[in-house]
């Protein structure tokens, strides 16, 4: 049997998030190789690099994109470049996984989704909670009607703390566009094919009150009525101190189902000073299974020439709606309607 092709795909951005992404494609994913990464930074791109035995290092997007045989990209720069990468991208012919949130307007959105469909490129986007096999199975349930009609959902990301980020390197509004978007975009899978009509959102500086005068924000709740009568709240908080705790929940006519646990295994710990669980601290440990199976679902897409399956650019674009509509209410202090 003639081997698979292995798929070659070059990184853009060697922060956190991306160096992961890198290491998962070239560590985890038998069938696709890293060959090329990209970062303004002096010097990122080449010690990524080095680390993940990549030959290439570009600090330009343009000629990264030029790289030979590269046939896909994972964008995961800051939030706020990641539809001008997009459409380069899709332009220069390259199918695209890019970080949530893939934008920050509506406009540029709809910019990215025309670009990759000009193209004719898979373009998927990384709400990576939809491949935890929790969250798969509490999908699957409900799929199945086993929850009945849905009535009240829930969904939630607590970050783990102690919170020690200096507030003023963080952008106004991260907590809707970059760490509420998971919830929205869970809540949208979750209630498949309802629509968001009403949202209503308050927030506030409760971990750093003293950077508040500054427009930062770390504790956020958003309620959302959908058009199938349902209610879901999405909360976001930047310091749990007892660890990473992400948990979903579907309460139906039929049923309840649940999803996520802030405890890394089942193994409990009784003694003389009580009952302890471990819990998680990183999204990349909680995740990994996660983040591996949607990058191993979007190489095989890029083998196939189309997305398969995972978030699309228009799922993207509908919890953008919903960040964007939280953020008018706080501003507002009111209801928002979804039109």
């Amino acid at each position: 049997m003639p081997k698979t092709k292995s798929i070659n795909i070059g990184l853009i951005g060697a922060g956190r998030i991306g160096s992961f992404h890198g290491e998962t494609i070239a560590r985890r994913l038998v069938d696709a190789e890293l060959v090329a990464i990209s970062d303004p930074a002096p010097g990122a791109a080449g010690r990524l690099a080095e680390t993940l035995d990549v030959d290439a290092a570009y600090s330009g997007v343009a000629e990264f994109l030029s790289h030979p045989g590269l046939d896909a990209v994972i964008i995961a720069t800051p939030a706020r470049f990641h539809t001008n990468v997009v459409v380069q991208a899709a332009e220069a012919g390259k199918a695209i996984f890019c970080e949530k949130p893939m934008a920050l307007t509506l406009e540029d959105a709809d910019r990215a989704i025309a670009a990759a469909r000009a193209a004719e490129v898979p373009l998927q986007v990384g709400f990576n909670r939809r491949w935890d096999q929790s969250f798969a199975e509490g999908r699957a349930a409900i799929d199945a009607g086993k929850v009945g009609a849905p009535q009240l959902v829930r969904s939630l990301t607590r970050d783990p703390g102690p919170f020690g980020a200096d507030p003023d390197r963080i952008p106004p509004w991260t907590i809707f566009y970059e760490t509420l978007i998971h919830d929205f975009d869970t809540l949208l899978w979750l209630n498949a094919g309802a629509k968001p009509v009403e949202v209503f959102a308050v927030a506030d500086a409760l971990i750093r009150p003293d950077a508040k005068e500054k427009g930062f924000l770390d504790t956020a709740v958003v309620t959302i009525r959908f058009d199938n009568g349902s209610i879901a709240v999405a909360e976001a908080n930047f310091s749990a101190l007892y660890g990473y705790d992400i948990r979903g929940e579907v309460f139906g006519s039929a049923g309840m189902v649940t999803m996520g646990d802030v405890r890394r295994s089942s193994m409990t710990l009784f003694d003389q000073s009580g009952v302890f669980s471990d819990t998680w601290r990183r999204d990349t440990d909680h995740f990994i299974h996660g983040y591996t199976a949607q990058l191993a679902s979007f190489v095989q897409s890029v083998r196939k020439g189309k997305l398969t399956q995972g978030p699309t650019g228009s799922d993207a674009r509908n919890a953008l709606a919903i960040a964007i509509a939280s953020i008018e209410s706080v501003s507002r202090k009111q209801p928002v309607i979804i039109a």
